[in-house]
């Protein structure tokens, strides 16, 4: 089940982006951006609205990427989160920062061996 949930379709997710490498990468990138310093525990635990926003992001770009196993899983957290006690949602967190990191090293292992050719 682990590997499963960082298991990434880059080919679903560049048919997401209409099958056009040179968007999927910038969304890829993009993705990369947001969210390779992997999520910040205390911002979320800080502000309900904050995580609800950061989960969801995750939960979409998950999505578009081909990380659909991921995103189901992040669904299934931005669910249950506002009924988690703080540190329940502190375990969630760092289950999620996990598997994203390994999503992570996927995304940019692709984008290391599909370089941009515009």
């Amino acid at each position: 089940m682990t590997m499963k949930l960082s298991t990434v379709d880059f080919e679903k997710g560049l048919h997401h982006c209409d099958d056009v490498p040179s968007l999927y990468r910038e969304v890829l990138q993009c993705y990369l951006e947001e969210f390779s310093p992997l999520i910040d525990e205390d911002a979320l635990l800080a502000s309900d609205n904050e995580a609800k926003i950061k989960i969801h992001t995750l939960k979409s770009l998950t999505a578009t990427i081909g990380a659909y196993t991921f995103s189901e899983f992040v669904g299934q957290v931005f669910n249950k989160w506002p009924s988690l006690t703080d540190s329940e949602k502190r375990q969630e967190i760092r289950q999620l920062n996990h598997f994203l990191f390994e999503v992570n090293q996927k995304v940019q292992h692709y984008c290391n061996e599909n370089p941009q050719t515009d």
